[in-house]
């Protein structure tokens, strides 16, 4: 799958005033709709109330939007709470979980985008981005922009060692064993062992890598495999050996810290850590560098698209008319400029803005790999050109089945072959009588 290169809590009143001679004034209340996302480091926060403002003072002063930001790893469950309570958040944004709203789309509950998508024009956008976000027909989302996790080094730190940045697990291996000195509290790789969607998705690359899938092309569960034993083996070894010792808290924000702390020579994450290095170590810049992530049997790594998605409630024409506003390409590259480098337009229109950015312009050795196309990048739920959309994957990652065996691994110390046996299982009896 090719991908193209390049590329707010607020609220404000609103009254309207009823005029008529002899008559008393009444006030008209503003109708307020929620916007749920995770995108919410502080610079993107601010980002998010500057567009909230914008458009009710110069699009539509009776509608104020409310931000609601959470962690990442609480998507899912707060977005379930709300559902169940009959009270979902009118917008979405950001969620990077096709699995999800699939599942919420099956129950009616998701707006087709598809009229939105044609009135903004469908030849703006990556047609791969938008088939990510399509089942059953409905177009349930649509993406404003595109991510994929890369390996974060230190230069200065490589060259001190005579090392060459790792292409293979052979060469990461080798290069983490010297790096690593926890003498000195400096480790060569951050494996993170969390119960966190970061490391699903880390340890979900590395079985691709291997050869291994979750499901096969019948979606049928195939996660016992040689493959996937190789490859949770490695896993295991590089989180042990090289990783900093609390990996196992490890989620998003903690593999990105340990990089930019010194903590690790190295680490897996997106492009959200050129933000973190200019925020937190900007000296740290000149002496970094990305590549694509070490692979063994093939080169494999995760693409997800941000989005924005609507659920059917009473406000869907003012949310709609939110999204339009939102996906035109001074408001998109607004969102973007907080995390140049993570999130990749899905726009033409949007890429010559883009291109601007002096982030892009200074750290040409950092943006290169976190900008050019790779067409080894696979959405979850497709997990290769023959898979249909997998409906039965959001269980999986749900109930944080691979993530538990990379614990089972990491932490309570088990043979591989055992926790592959009993993760399988798992998701065996979790999929069972799940129909699309």
């Amino acid at each position: 799958m090719k991908r193209r290169t390049f590329l707010i809590s607020g609220s404000a009143a609103g009254s309207a005033l009823a005029l008529g001679l002899g008559r008393p004034r009444r006030a008209f209340a503003a109708k307020t709709l929620r916007l749920f996302t995770p995108e919410a480091d502080p610079s993107q926060i601010k980002a998010w109330n500057a567009l909230f403002e914008d458009y009710t003072a110069k699009k539509n002063k009776d509608v104020v939007i409310k931000g609601e930001f959470a962690k990442w790893d609480d998507i899912t469950k707060k977005l379930a709470a709300d559902i169940a309570a009959g009270k979902p958040p009118e917008i979405v944004a950001g969620s990077s979980k096709p699995d999800f709203v699939a599942a919420e789309t099956k129950r009616g509950l998701v707006v087709d985008l598809a009229p939105v998508v044609d009135a903004l024009g469908r030849s703006d956008f990556n047609p791969a981005a938008l088939k990510v976000w399509q089942y059953r027909g409905i177009q349930m989302a649509i993406p404003y922009g595109g991510q994929w996790p890369v390996l974060w080094y230190r230069k200065d730190l490589f060259a001190a060692k005579g090392l060459k940045p790792p292409i293979t697990w052979d060469d990461y291996r080798a290069a983490a064993e010297k790096l690593t000195d926890p003498a000195k509290g400096v480790y060569g790789a951050v494996y993170s062992a969390g119960r966190t969607w970061n490391t699903h998705l880390m340890a979900l690359i590395h079985i691709w890598s291997a050869g291994g899938m979750l499901f096969d092309e019948k979606l049928n569960v195939v996660f016992d495999s040689p493959e996937s034993r190789r490859a949770l083996q490695y896993y295991g070894e590089m989180a042990m050996r090289f990783s900093p010792p609390d990996v196992g808290q490890y989620g998003f924000r903690e593999a990105s810290a340990a990089f930019v702390s010194g903590k690790s020579a190295t680490t897996f994450y997106w492009g959200r850590v050129l933000a973190h290095l200019y925020a937190q170590a900007p000296q740290l810049l000149p002496l970094t560098a990305t590549v694509h992530i070490p692979r063994d049997r093939q080169h494999r790594t995760t693409l997800h698209f941000d989005e924005f998605y609507l659920h059917k409630t009473p406000n869907t024409a003012e949310a709609t008319d939110v999204v339009k506003f939102m996906f035109q390409p001074e408001q998109v590259m607004r969102l973007l400029t907080p995390v140049v480098g993570h999130v990749v337009p899905t726009q033409k229109s949007v890429e010559p803005l883009y291109a601007t950015h002096e982030w892009i312009k200074a750290n040409p050795d950092i943006v290169k790999v976190l900008l050019t196309p790779t067409d080894y990048a696979v959405a979850p739920t497709l997990e290769s050109p023959q898979h249909p959309f997998n409906y039965k994957y959001e269980v999986v990652e749900s109930k944080n089945i691979l993530t538990d065996c990379v614990q089972k691994i990491v932490l309570g110390k088990e043979p591989v072959g055992k926790a592959v046996e009993w993760a399988h299982k798992q998701m065996v009896d979790a999929t069972k009588g799940i129909k699309d």
